[in-house]
């Protein structure tokens, strides 16, 4: 009969030692895989502090002449600065396998941030993100690769996508993703599609669905991602005053894992808004981005 828990009862002689010896195989045991590499470890220590901060102070030092800088012994490739139209994203093929790439980025076109992700993430590289990382940087460059870190102090803050083509104007749009969710607030060509409460795929170009596909956890995401929190928040100010305001936001990182495959590690986010507030003051933005609790 099983055992209840509780106090354990007596034993003797023999029986005791045999005990005693399963007990000490047991600790030898639980002390190998603590201190063996090889084996099992948690997801902080899959992460090299020190070599992340000492690969974002040289790409502080190496920010020209271009965005986009791969170190002479081609281990850190180093992006700062907004994703171009038509950048060449060729450097990060010659990235080292299990190199870095060190990134800050107000966003830009998805194009060749995709482009430059997939690179990344053939690579193999983990992503070290610092300062801050907004619109395509967080949607693309936060989940490029198989792993990330986020520096403290760094601002990571999704919104929704604009067209910078004058001759292509977005359209806002409230769309259901699934049954029993609220509203999504979202933009996308006002030609392209009728929103409402129907799948909000539309809203993906080709390239777009293949990358979240293979990135994100849920077959049904929608781009941005967001928590239930915001998507409430963003639809309601809509709802009021019928203007579409550009605001962007923050994902607590509780959420990530339900979200995203990558491994992200996160050092310290942000305590309260007044926190996110201060942050952008800092960087000089001008811009509003809503804190997720």
């Amino acid at each position: 009969m099983q055992q209840r828990s509780g106090v354990a009862p007596k034993r003797f002689g023999c029986e005791s030692k045999h005990l005693t010896a399963r007990r000490w195989l047991l600790f030898a045991s639980l002390a190998l895989c603590f201190f063996c590499p090889a084996e099992g470890r948690t997801q902080e220590a899959s992460f090299d502090r020190d070599r992340y901060y000492r690969a974002v102070e040289y790409c502080r030092r190496h920010v020209r002449p271009s965005p986009m800088n791969l170190s002479p012994d081609k281990q850190v490739l180093c992006f700062s600065g907004a994703v171009s139209q038509n950048m060449d994203v060729s450097a990060a093929a010659d990235l080292r396998e299990d190199g870095l790439f060190v990134v800050r980025s107000p966003g830009g076109y998805p194009g060749p941030a995709i482009a430059l992700s997939n690179l990344v993430r053939d690579r193999r590289a983990t992503v070290v993100v610092y300062e801050f990382c907004v619109s395509a940087c967080a949607e693309y460059f936060l989940i490029a690769s198989h792993q990330t870190y986020v520096l403290k102090g760094t601002l990571v803050a999704w919104h929704n996508y604009q067209s910078a083509d004058p001759n292509q104007p977005f359209c806002t749009f409230l769309a259901k993703p699934r049954e029993g969710e609220p509203k999504k607030l979202l933009r996308g060509p006002c030609g392209q599609a009728t929103f409402g409460d129907q799948s909000a795929y539309s809203v993906h170009s080709p390239p777009q669905t293949q990358f979240f596909k293979e990135r994100t956890v849920d077959p049904l995401f929608v781009a941005p991602p967001d928590s239930l929190y915001v998507r409430k928040l963003m639809s309601s100010r809509y709802m009021e005053t019928g203007v579409y305001r550009d605001t962007a936001w923050t994902i607590n990182p509780r959420y990530y894992s339900r979200l995203f495959k990558a491994k992200i590690f996160y050092e310290a986010y942000p305590d309260s808004q007044d926190e996110v507030d201060k942050m952008l003051k800092s960087l000089g933005a001008h811009m509003s981005v809503i804190y997720d609790p």
